[in-house]
């Protein structure tokens, strides 16, 4: 599903060990994570009642929690597993989009200092729904490449996903002004980095390569390089300028809302013959096979409520 029309209508939520509608999350105004933008977050794919790399997400978010010393938040890794499981049953959702994010919380006082602040957990479980849409998903679709430049990983670590995207607004508003939708940034080298919410792929001469610095570290991202290792596929992390990525023979991005998603125009200029090219479709066939495989997905239990 990629109709965003009433999103956050229908989906169930998690705060402060409750659960409830999606719809009545809130967090107060003197939260950091409004203020400052001082929050981290994580976010998978249930497909067909399974988590799909539940453990390897689990990990990442341990490791953002423990970067933003998120040291007081009520539940450690297993109750974050169990919460999740507990959301995704209590909607009964087979196919959905989780969520659950820690924001730095609410100081004791104008002052503002950190220290005192009670770290907050929240949680949202909505019915699936892709990046872009499906008729994207099936045909590609175009991007621009954006004169707004990358937030460097000097100021803002990119391996914690975290929702401070001013930078991803100016380049989305940039896309508007030029009849698209989506925009990958560069780095102040020149360097393709990423777009709001998913990483890049690039194939030229059989060889598939996504930059190597100032992006997230995405799930997706890693079962990719995976996938095309299985392949004999040439795969590798490493810098791409635009021009190359203009001159590619394929593009394609990844993320856990979509999984691989074809890429046909860059600023409006055809890539390959225009159409998904033949490893774009066998590495989606592949990752779509692999949210069925036990080693990769884990069954979510419709009886535990949390």
């Amino acid at each position: 599903m990629n109709d965003t029309q009433g999103y956050g209508s229908g989906g169930h939520g998690f705060k402060d060990g409750t659960y409830m509608p999606a719809s009545e999350l809130t967090i107060p105004i003197t939260d950091m994570a409004f203020q400052l933008g001082d929050m981290c977050y994580d976010a998978l794919h249930v497909l067909d009642g399974k988590f799909f790399r539940l453990a390897d997400h689990l990990d990442r978010w341990e490791r953002s929690v423990a970067e933003r010393r998120y040291d007081s938040l009520d539940l450690d890794r297993e109750g974050v597993k169990r919460m999740l499981n507990g959301l995704v049953a209590r909607s009964g959702l087979r196919d959905a989009m989780v969520t659950w994010a820690a924001t730095r919380g609410s100081p004791s006082s104008g002052l503002k200092d950190l220290r005192t602040c009670k770290n907050r957990l929240l949680a949202w479980c909505m019915p699936y729904y892709g990046a872009v849409t499906d008729d994207e998903m099936e045909n590609g679709f175009d991007i621009v490449i954006a004169q707004t430049i990358r937030i460097p990983p000097e100021s803002v670590d990119p391996t914690v996903k975290n929702f401070g995207r001013l930078d991803f607004v100016r380049s989305l508003l940039e896309a508007y002004d030029r009849d698209a939708k989506y925009a990958v940034l560069l780095d102040r080298d020149d360097n393709v980095t990423e777009g709001r919410g998913w990483n890049i792929f690039a194939i030229s001469g059989g060889v598939l390569v996504s930059p190597d610095r100032g992006v997230l570290e995405g799930i997706t991202r890693r079962t990719v390089l995976q996938l095309a290792d299985a392949m004999n596929v040439e795969a590798k992390l490493g810098r791409i300028s635009a021009d190359q990525l203009r001159g590619s023979d394929e593009v394609f991005i990844s993320s856990s809302a979509g999984g691989i998603m074809p890429v046909n125009h860059i600023d409006g200029e055809i890539i390959g013959d225009g159409q998904p090219g033949p490893v774009t479709l066998r590495l989606k066939e592949m990752y779509m096979a692999l949210h069925s495989d036990p080693a990769y997905s884990t069954p979510v239990d419709y009886e535990d409520l949390g």
